[in-house]
């Protein structure tokens, strides 16, 4: 695998997290493939289940609205085989309410496994398992963990 093949997968996955961090959900879309396999059970108590990518941007969305977030990534371990890859990473996951005084956080530590193929035009992620490891703060932060 060439540096630069490697280097695509990467800057595939930090402008997913970029994108979310902006709130920017067309750019969001687009690196995704049309149907996304996914795995937050460690965090949401979920089953794993695929998605088209429309209902998965939805999701995100609603989840972190209200919230300022970082989404961080290190130590990207990448595997090509073909049209595919399989890349590890390292998370953190920062959480804030838009609301400046309101002093709750929410952050997570752990690691993601995203699978990606390539299309015509670069690398789109058909895969998404996250392990989180720990989290620390209010969970009701989060959309998909609120209650109600």
């Amino acid at each position: 695998m060439s540096a630069l093949e490697r280097q695509a997968v990467v800057d595939t996955i930090v402008r997913l997290g970029r994108a979310m961090d902006d709130g920017d959900w067309v750019a969001v879309r687009g690196y995704l493939a049309q149907e996304i396999d996914t795995d937050y059970s460690s965090f949401r108590g979920t089953p794993p289940t695929r998605l088209l990518a429309d209902e998965f941007v939805r999701l995100r969305r609603t989840g972190l609205a209200g919230l300022v977030t970082q989404h961080l990534t290190v130590g990207h371990v990448v595997t090509l085989d073909g049209e595919a890859a399989v890349c590890h990473c390292d998370f953190v996951i920062h959480r804030w309410p838009s609301d400046t005084t309101d002093r709750r956080v929410l952050h997570s530590y752990g690691y993601y496994v995203y699978r990606l193929q390539r299309m015509g035009d670069g690398w789109r992620i058909a895969g998404i398992t996250q392990v989180v490891r720990r989290s620390e703060g209010d969970p009701s932060l989060h959309g998909a963990l609120r209650s109600g």
